[in-house]
């Protein structure tokens, strides 16, 4: 599918400087300039991310450890940003030549940042800093790749997972004590499931909770419609027109209105992980980064699983995070190979940074013992093979903000189910239209 280079570079700058939209995990934190455990070898080498509360922890961890323990004297200087602006920031830095020698990209960015020139390829200078291309997974390395180029070392993968409240399931008789949760596929034993905890549990608890604003729903929608057969387009061949198979996009829309409707997902929720952090939800549909997080709530007994395979195949919405390089009109080649080693350092720390919740990227470090003996990533950890990015577009981002609202108005009464499919395809083709060949 060779689109990512339709649009003219002219066009890319100004869609960047005005706006770019993130989706995934990200931090509302200031900007923080690490300087501890500096080195007084003057190679230092700066790297930008957006992360919050646990990621930004552990990072921070793994920092301050290649900076004292790094035998090539190299110091890495860390700054945090908020997430709510950060590829705009991030982005406007590289044009202005003032850009991070590494930073957190997600793989969903690709699509935009590659066609603009804002990233470089490091298949130059991979080999010379240790990296091993078939030591990454290959469901997360995919999406590193641009016309064959490699452009970032894949740190790790988030998805959509189901969490379940172990207390509630088994008061519910759906759970026996000490046992995990096992639920066979299909659409009708997922809606019999939910009708059970419904018909059990006190009617202030949901028995599935979903935000009915912001992203989720339609991360959900996009899941259900990528598990079935002809699920998963968005676009034609060329990435100039819409192309959703609307059959498979009904589908898995119909299951969603339908779980509004019955109340199993009840509506109005406007923060979901507080409701199952209080024990206000029976089961939950959010990403892993929630993981580390659900495990310091004071009696929370919960489990998590895959999200439940309704129709043909497994599979869940997801994102990478990943450690690119942007581009500079004069690269230092000592700095690049610093930063492309330091990133391949981090990348190899799977132990550290998957107690956020995410599944690291290299293979090793999911089958090594200090993963496997964490608790709950080992229960969803395959289904990072299993993982349906959202289609490499130059403007995915663009298509997901107007989607994302078009789910919000169905949710709140502004529209019908049948508006909301008859309008995906000429929304979708109004922001690609202008495309150039």
């Amino acid at each position: 599918m060779n689109y990512l280079r339709a649009l003219h570079p002219r066009k890319w700058m100004a869609m960047f400087i005005i706006a770019v939209f993130i989706t995934g995990c990200g931090s509302s934190e200031p900007s923080v300039q690490r300087e501890d455990a500096v080195s007084p070898n003057p190679l230092r080498i700066t790297f930008w991310t957006s992360f919050s509360g646990g990621d930004i922890s552990f990072m921070n961890e793994l920092v301050n450890r290649y900076n004292k323990e790094n035998p090539d004297g190299v110091t890495v200087m860390l700054k945090n940003n908020k997430s709510d602006d950060y590829y705009t920031k991030l982005s406007t830095a590289i044009v202005t030549e003032e850009g991070p020698d590494v930073a957190i990209v997600h793989a969903s960015k690709f699509a935009q940042f590659v066609p603009a020139g804002f990233l470089d390829t490091i298949d130059h200078s991979a080999d010379d800093a240790g990296v091993k291309w078939d030591q990454f997974n290959p469901n997360i390395l995919g999406r590193t790749l641009v016309e064959g180029q490699h452009y970032a070392i894949p740190l790790d993968t988030h998805f959509g997972v189901l969490f379940y409240n172990k207390r509630i399931l088994t008061e519910a008789g759906l759970l026996k004590e000490g046992e995990d949760l096992q639920l066979a596929p299909g659409e009708k034993a997922f809606m019999d499931f939910l009708q059970k905890i419904q018909q059990q549990v006190p009617p202030d608890v949901a028995p599935l909770a979903v935000p009915d604003v912001r992203i989720d729903t339609y991360w959900l929608w996009w899941t259900l419609y990528s598990q079935q057969k002809n699920g998963g387009p968005m676009y034609t061949q060329d990435g100039r027109r819409a192309q959703i198979d609307m059959g498979a996009a009904r589908k898995a829309l119909d299951l969603e209105v339908t779980l509004f409707n019955r109340k199993l997902i009840p509506s109005g929720i406007t923060d979901a992980s507080q409701l199952f952090a209080k024990g206000k939800a029976a089961t939950i549909f959010l990403g892993v980064w929630i993981t580390g997080s659900y495990e310091h709530v004071n009696g929370l007994d919960f489990g998590v699983i895959p999200f439940p395979q309704i129709y043909d195949k497994p599979g869940s919405w997801g994102d990478s995070h990943t450690l690119a390089f942007p581009k500079k009109e004069h690269t230092d080649p000592n700095k690049r190979a610093a930063a492309v080693k330091f990133a391949n350092w981090v990348a190899h720390q799977g132990s550290v940074w998957a107690q956020a919740g995410h599944i690291p990227a290299v293979v090793s470090e999911v089958e090594a013992d200090a993963f496997q003996s964490m608790e709950y990533r080992k229960d969803y950890a395959s289904a990072a093979n299993d993982v349906q990015y959202f289609p490499s577009h130059p403007r995915q981002g663009y298509v997901n903000d107007a989607l994302t609202t078009e789910f919000e108005k169905l949710w709140h009464g502004k529209q019908t189910e049948e508006q909301l499919l008859s309008n995906m395809q000429p929304l979708i083709n109004g922001i690609i239209g202008d495309m150039e060949p």
